[in-house]
């Protein structure tokens, strides 16, 4: 399929509140936030994870920015890693945590890697924290038509199915449909194109009946009417979000109740950015 509607005439969703700030990001180390997911094992927290250049770990943070700790991904390096979300994987009744290895600027990797791991247990630890996490499914897979660089990933909780969409150029969406081949390279599926360049995030609500898809500049918004998939409803026209542009806003991701949706940026000249919510209006 092939978006044809003009993004910047797209009617505004009322479903949702103006931004508001939670508070900064403390520690200001964590300049290159590529990719947040709204936790299950701790209330009001999120983890966190940074791309390129920086160490191979994930984050714990409040929702207001203080860190709580980290866990190093000991079986695997960041290449560039640009994306983290958090849905239904393989067990049932388990959150699995899912780390995009997608991102190529120079579009040097012909294989990229999901790495799906469950979300760590928290009960009884003392903060800050730190781990170590060795085991991961290790997704590997190509594209269809050539090399690209990814920053945006999402999971279908109803399928498991994983979408990736590209970044240069026109968004292209892609998807890994479930159960992903674990022992081998695989070549994924081109499902078609929205008129929309630069996609920095994704995210699907833990309920799979709402889409958001981000750029520096705005937010796309899809609702499902019935019972499509999640294939069918993007090939709708969808509404945008509301969003203050961020100077480098790489993140977006759902909260796990449905109240809302939460942004962050990477830090620019060291100065604080916020984690900002756009509530869900009652």
């Amino acid at each position: 399929f092939t978006g044809s509607y003009d993004i910047t005439s797209l009617p505004f969703t009322e479903a949702f509140d103006s931004s508001l700030s939670l508070g900064t990001i403390e520690d200001l180390a964590l300049n290159e936030i590529a990719g947040i997911a709204t936790s299950y094992s701790t209330s009001n927290a999120m983890w966190v994870e940074e791309d390129s250049g920086n160490e191979n770990k994930i984050y714990l943070l409040t929702n207001s920015g203080k860190e709580l700790g980290s866990f190093r991904m000991t079986s695997i390096a960041n290449r560039d890693w640009e994306d983290l979300c958090i849905s239904t994987g393989p067990v049932a009744n388990i959150r699995y945590l899912y780390l995009a290895e997608t991102g190529d600027n120079k579009l040097n990797y012909p294989i990229k890697y999901i790495y799906r791991f469950p979300e760590p247990t928290l009960a009884n630890t003392t903060y800050p924290f730190s781990g170590e996490i060795a085991s991961v499914d290790k997704i590997a897979f190509q594209y269809p038509d050539g090399v690209k660089n990814a920053e945006a990933v999402m999971v279908d909780p109803s399928t498991n199915d994983i979408y990736i969409i590209s970044k240069e150029g026109q968004a292209v969406i892609y998807v890994a449909r479930y159960p992903q081949i674990m022992d081998k390279m695989f070549t994924i599926v081109k499902l078609g194109s929205l008129p929309i360049s630069d996609v920095t995030a994704a995210d699907i609500s833990q309920d799979g009946n709402e889409v958001l898809i981000k750029n520096y500049a705005l937010i796309l918004y899809w609702r499902k009417k019935s019972i499509e998939s999640i294939s069918d409803l993007l090939q709708t026209v969808p509404q945008r979000a509301p969003y203050v542009p961020e100077p480098k806003g790489e993140s977006i991701g759902w909260a796990n109740d449905g109240s809302g949706y939460f942004t962050t940026s990477e830090i620019i000249d060291n100065n604080p950015v916020s984690i900002n919510f756009y509530k869900r209006k009652k």
